[in-house]
């Protein structure tokens, strides 16, 4: 059964925890099997993430990046925080779990849709025109 990790950032502000718990829920309307990592600061950390996927019964995950761009995190922090090895797996309990990692978000249509209305609701709000 295929397990689905959100892979965020984290921060020192809590709301980062609050944004992951709301993907997670979103998410879960797509896929059974849904948790969330942080790259730092926040917990669960990643390696916890996929352990309690395993946990679950996940028995492949997909790692899935709140980034919007590749870069340190996503080439090499990523694959060391889940303990992938050269051939794509992370070992959970002395079990070789295959871990495949999809891209950023990147540039997307429906990203510039919402950053739009995130614009339109301060021109309102503040009625700038």
């Amino acid at each position: 059964m295929i397990g689905v990790i959100l892979v965020l950032h984290g921060s020192r502000i809590d709301e980062w925890k609050n944004v992951a718990i709301q993907y997670k829920k979103l998410l879960e309307n797509y896929f059974p099997l849904v948790e969330y990592g942080f790259l730092e600061f926040n917990k669960p950390e990643l390696k916890e993430a996929l352990q309690m996927l395993v946990d679950k019964g996940a028995t492949e995950i997909i790692a899935v990046p709140l980034l919007f761009a590749t870069g340190v995190h996503f080439y090499k922090d990523i694959p060391r925080l889940l303990g992938i090895n050269e051939e794509g797996f992370a070992e959970v309990k002395g079990n070789k779990i295959k871990v495949l990692i999809a891209q950023p978000i990147g540039i997307d249509k429906r990203v510039a849709e919402v950053l739009k209305e995130r614009v339109e609701e301060v021109i309102e709000s503040n009625r700038l025109l």
